[in-house]
């Protein structure tokens, strides 16, 4: 999982904040989508240019959301899907926002936008605080790495409410996002077990009806045979097990995701095989560790 740090209109994020948008359009000038080690599921923080420390000028982070979409659209049908989630009154108030930065002064004919859900405000948070230095002259985003640092922000985002938010305690949607980002950083970390298409294609079948028959699973980011599912603050991950995949590796996988994620999250991980009749074999043998 990967997180950026996003230059962001001040005015945009009041909108959204007073209006407790939990899903935000956060459009885009560019309509390149094409990031490096960035999608759906990663991070977008919201840095913002009227959040300066005073005597460091540095930018403060106000909020995040997590992507489920990016989108290419003309500025129409951005308006005309997402209304008051692109962050503006009315359309005219949109174009001004778009026209104050274009380079040309002119209105693009499409620009793009994450959509972002799990949104959540909280007061200033200086990356300094987490060990970043940025410029004071950064245009448009940077990357935060390692995860570690993200895993900090977060913490100190509960710690970090402003009025609204005490209104609207989020500190239980952090800690949320916080083990979500703890498991797909610890897959990052670790892949999937390399496998023939044949057998992935089986796995994404039986992990399917596994999800239409269990409710909460999600697949884990970029994995084609893991599943997750918060029940409070534990964590469920349930991994796919065929007789054509090497036991000793999936166990192996295991062990690998408890140790990282160890290193960002310490709630309780439960887990579980499944193959095509559901139980695996494995199970059994995972219970006496």
């Amino acid at each position: 999982m990967s997180a950026i740090a996003y230059i962001t209109d001040s005015k945009m994020l009041e909108l959204h904040r007073l209006n407790n948008h939990k899903t935000v359009n956060f459009w885009r000038l560019s309509t390149n989508v094409n990031f490096s080690d960035f999608g759906v599921g990663d991070l977008v923080f919201f840095l913002s240019k009227d959040k300066e420390h005073r005597k460091r000028n540095e930018k403060g982070i106000v909020g995040f959301g997590r992507v489920k979409e990016i989108n290419v659209a003309s500025i129409k049908t951005m308006w005309d899907k997402y209304g008051l989630l692109n962050g503006y009154q009315n359309i005219d108030e949109f174009k001004e926002s778009i026209l104050r930065v274009s380079k040309d002064k002119k209105l693009p004919k499409k620009i793009s936008g994450f959509l972002l859900e799990n949104v959540t405000f909280f007061q200033p948070i200086y990356l300094s605080e987490c060990g970043i230095r940025i410029s004071n002259n950064i245009e448009s985003y940077i990357y935060l790495k390692p995860a570690e640092t993200v895993t900090k922000l977060l913490r100190l985002a509960k710690e970090s409410k402003d009025l609204w938010s005490d209104l609207n305690d989020n500190s239980e949607a952090i800690e949320k996002e916080e083990i979500i980002f703890a498991l797909f950083a610890s897959h990052k970390k670790i892949g999937d077990i390399e496998e023939t298409e044949k057998i992935l294609r089986k796995a994404r079948k039986v992990l399917n009806q596994f999800k239409e028959e269990h409710e909460g699973y999600e697949f884990v980011q970029n994995s084609n045979n893991e599943l997750y599912r918060l029940k409070g603050y534990d964590l469920d991950v349930v991994f796919y097990n065929d007789k054509e995949i090497n036991d000793r590796l999936l166990i192996g996988q295991v062990g690998l995701y408890k140790r990282y994620l160890e290193d960002y999250y310490d709630g309780k991980v439960y887990t579980r095989f499944i193959s095509s009749n559901h139980d695996s074999e494995l199970n059994a043998i995972m219970n006496k560790y």
